[in-house]
C-alpha cells in the first residue's frame, strides 16, 4: 500500500505540471515505479493507482477528442480539498504546506537505495519502540532496535535480543520489516554502548526549521533530541547525534538554519558535502 500511496502523489505532481494531455509512454518514462514494468504489470498498477485517486477525488480519464490535437489522459476533481476545507479539525493552510513539502522532497527522478530505507525504518522503530525482523547471515531475527550508530564508514544497529543487547552491521541486513505495534518495550534507561564509542564524540547544534519539515524527515537521521521550543511555526531545536551523514542529507532537505555549532564540526560537515 506504501508503494500505491507513492505512485499516487507522482501522478499528482506529474499531471499538476502539464496542462496537456499526457500518454502512456510519457507516464511510464516519468515515474520510476512504472519504469521496468511490462505492459500487462503496468496496466494492472496504473488502474490500481487510478482507483486509489478516486477515492481522494481524483479523476483520471483517457481523452480522445477530434477537436484536440492529442490524446491522452487528463485529470480533474477536488472533492478531497473541498472536503478538507470543511473540515474544522484540519488546518487546511498546515496540510497544502505539508504536501509542498513532500512533493518538493519526492521528485519523479528520485530512487531510495535500499540501506536509506532500511535507516529510516529502523529509526522509527527506535522512536516508537517497535520490533523489528530481517535476515541476518541466513537466519532470521526479530529484535528491539536501540540504537543506530556509524563507524569507520559502516553502519552498525545495537539491538535487545532476548534479553542480550547485540550489535548488526547493516550492509548484512536483508529483508527488513517494522512491527505494527507500538510501544512494545521501556528500555529508555538502558545504557548502549558500541566497542568503538569512548574514541568519539557527538555531534552537537541548534538548528531552525519549520515544524512540519522536522515532523517529515526527523526519521531521515538517528539523533537525541536536547532541548526545543516553538515560535510562530518556526522550531529551535538542540541535538546531537553520531550520523553526520544523515545529518547533512537532512539539513540539505530541511534548508535548516543552523544556529550554533562548533567551527571542528561545520569543518566536517562541508567535507562529508563535499566528497
Amino acid at each position: 500500500m506504501k508503494n500505491v500511496f507513492k505512485r499516487g502523489l507522482n501522478l499528482l505532481t506529474l499531471f499538476s505540471s502539464n496542462n496537456e494531455n499526457i500518454t502512456t509512454d510519457f507516464i511510464k518514462d516519468n515515474i520510476l515505479d512504472y519504469r521496468e514494468l511490462g505492459d500487462s504489470a503496468f496496466k494492472r498498477s496504473f488502474e490500481r493507482d487510478k482507483s486509489l485517486l478516486k477515492e481522494m477525488g481524483y479523476l483520471i480519464e483517457f481523452e480522445n477528442d477530434k477537436w484536440k490535437l492529442s490524446d491522452g489522459y487528463s485529470i480533474s476533481g477536488t472533492r478531497i480539498i473541498e472536503e478538507i476545507k470543511k473540515s474544522k479539525n484540519i488546518d487546511t493552510n498546515r496540510f497544502i504546506s505539508i504536501y509542498q513539502i513532500i512533493k518538493k522532497y519526492l521528485n519523479l527522478n528520485y530512487q531510495f537505495d535500499e540501506q536509506s530505507i532500511n535507516i529510516s525504518k529502523i529509526v522509527q522503530a527506535i522512536n516508537e519502540k517497535r520490533r523489528i525482523s530481517y535476515k541476518y547471515k541466513g537466519s532470521v531475527r526479530k529484535v528491539y532496535p536501540l540504537g543506530l550508530k556509524q563507524y569507520d564508514g559502516q553502519w552498525y544497529v545495537g539491538v535487545n535480543e532476548q534479553s542480550i543487547f547485540k550489535t548488526f552491521k547493516l550492509s548484512n541486513i536483508e529483508d527488513l520489516k517494522i512491527g505494527s505495534l507500538p510501544n512494545l518495550h521501556n528500555f529508555d534507561n538502558v545504557k548502549i554502548n558500541f566497542s568503538w564509542e569512548e574514541s568519539m564524540t557527538p555531534v552537537l547544534l541548534i538548528i531552525e526549521l519549520s515544524e512540519d519539515s522536522y515532523f517529515i524527515f526527523k526519521n531521515k537521521f538517528n539523533h537525541k533530541v536536547k532541548n526545543k521550543n516553538i515560535f510562530e511555526d518556526k522550531l529551535k531545536i538542540e541535538l546531537e547525534t553520531y550520523d553526520l551523514q544523515g545529518l547533512t542529507q537532512f539539513l540539505l532537505l530541511t534548508e535548516s538554519e543552523i544556529i550554533h555549532m562548533s567551527e571542528s564540526e561545520k569543518n566536517k560537515l562541508l567535507e562529508l558535502i563535499n566528497e
